[in-house]
């Protein structure tokens, strides 16, 4: 469950800095690369926590 909770944060710090990016940065390709890095680093956080909560379910 730690790898879950260091994805979700990891992709909020992302989101975050690809906003700075956008912001300061004269392309916009950079942001785009780290949204959609961050995008899918939730959606694997999201993946793995429904798979620990199938087994879960399972098991009772």
């Amino acid at each position: 469950m730690k790898t879950v909770r260091l994805l979700i944060i990891l992709a909020a710090f992302l989101i975050m800095i690809s906003s700075a990016f956008t912001l300061l940065a004269t392309t916009d390709r950079t942001a785009v690369y780290i949204n959609i890095f961050a995008m899918l680093s939730l959606a694997v956080a999201v993946t793995i926590m429904n798979f620990k909560n199938t087994g879960k379910r399972q098991d009772k």
